[in-house]
């Protein structure tokens, strides 16, 4: 099963193996986060998306990492951000899916997620990767012979049609290179909380 974050990881292997990988911060992040990637993807590896238990356990660990992450984005200096930010917000149709599944709710933190602005980029690299994934996944769920999991694919169908993961793409690639080390860190607060709620379900 492919990881529901920073899913580009895998995608990214299917090109030539000595082929010339340009030097931008979206390639730079991909190769920061591997490691973590196979981790998060290895503990997902076991789910069938199909069953109702499994798909709801799914959304409850999107929806732990997700809310936390959009809420501290949406404080986040413009600077930092996509300028279609807005539009690709998912939480809220993470608990739509939860809730009309029968999943129990995990009341939103309150606590601030505290960390440098400049790992902005980083974190959203993590959110917008889950998009990759995000298709593979919406087949199981989708393919399920439960109409209850069918109906609630909010989360994983949002942006159809937009080329979300494409844009944000280009405008990671046009930031500059020397932003790397705070986005990697950034990214790498993004997995290590998905590891945690993942652990913690």
């Amino acid at each position: 099963m492919a990881a529901p974050a920073g899913s580009e990881t895998a995608a990214a292997r299917t090109g030539s193996p000595g082929a010339q990988k340009p030097a931008d911060l979206r390639f730079l992040l991909r190769d920061a986060t591997d490691a973590a990637h196979r981790r998060l993807d290895a503990g997902f590896a076991a789910w069938d998306l199909s069953r109702r238990a499994d798909y709801a356990a799914f959304l409850r660990v999107m929806e732990a990492a997700f809310v936390p992450l959009e809420q501290w984005l949406d404080g986040v200096d413009p600077a930092f951000l996509p300028p279609d930010w807005g539009i690709r917000r998912r939480a809220e149709a993470l608990r739509a899916d939860l809730i009309g599944i029968g999943g129990v709710e995990i009341p939103r933190s309150t606590a601030a997620l505290r960390t440098p602005e400049a790992e902005a980029p980083g974190i959203l690299y993590v959110l917008e990767g889950s998009r990759l994934g995000g298709q593979v996944l919406l087949r199981q769920v989708l393919a399920s012979p439960d109409p209850l999991v069918r109906a609630h694919a909010r989360f994983l169908r949002h942006g159809e049609g937009q080329r979300l993961w494409a844009s944000f793409a280009a405008w990671l690639s046009a930031r500059p290179v020397q932003d790397h080390d705070a986005a990697a860190r950034g990214a790498l607060r993004a997995f290590a909380l998905f590891e945690a709620v993942q652990t913690a379900g």
